[in-house]
């Protein structure tokens, strides 16, 4: 943390001098992907760590940026915010809840949030807190997640609302088909998009906000 902060202070490197949270975005996602390359290359572990201390180095420097600017947090007021939703959300781990199974920890931590928000109890919608600038297909697979959780909807039996392009989308063969040949399904749909024209992370979004608007409007 001290070296970033001497970086990033008067007298230290120009580059880092001059910049904010909103110039080093882009550098977060990219360093971001290249961690997660290396993981699911199988990399040595050497390689992995070096790339996970790249993600580090983004927190380090938006931490030394907003101590600089004086926005009133530091590193250490990160980690103490951090450490304390950490134990509010697991009282199954730090409090008395007892053992907690995965579909009861789900209902638990959306209850934990209203609380934490000073919201109603049930006031959430299953898809609040989706970040509308995720990248468009971690964007679906999170709203499908949510829709799923909240019962919605039903991935795994290929039906969940008369309309719901799942229904299709999802049918027996496609459900049986391992990860390649799911990867190898949605890239023929890129290329089929390719050759009609069409960009594909668009219809991708378009689809997704069909398919929100279908299944809550009904909720």
């Amino acid at each position: 943390m001290q070296t970033v902060r001497t970086m990033v202070r008067p007298g230290g490197c120009a580059w880092h001098g001059v910049q904010t949270h909103e110039t080093l975005t882009p550098f977060l996602v990219e360093e971001t992907a290249e961690f997660i390359d290396a993981v699911e290359r199988g990399l040595p572990a050497d390689e992995v760590r070096s790339e996970l201390g790249d993600v580090l180095y983004q927190v380090l420097f938006h931490a030394a940026i907003a101590e600089r600017d004086g926005e009133g947090y530091d590193l250490a007021g990160v980690a103490e915010a951090l450490n304390e939703k950490l134990i509010a959300r697991h009282p199954h781990v730090f409090g008395d809840r007892g053992e907690m199974t995965v579909d009861e920890l789900h209902a638990e931590w959306e209850r934990l949030k209203e609380d934490a928000a000073g919201e109603e109890r049930g006031s959430r919608g299953p898809l609040d807190g989706i970040p509308a600038g995720m990248p468009t297909l971690a964007r679906a697979a999170k709203v499908v997640e949510r829709l799923k959780r909240a019962r919605l909807v039903d991935p795994s039996a290929g039906e969940s609302h008369p309309d719901d392009p799942l229904a299709t989308a999802i049918g027996p063969d496609e459900r049986r088909m391992a990860e390649n040949g799911i990867g190898d399904a949605m890239l023929a749909l890129v290329v089929r998009a390719n050759a009609a024209g069409v960009d594909p992370d668009r219809a991708l979004r378009l689809a997704v906000d069909r398919f929100t608007a279908r299944v809550t409007h009904g909720e």
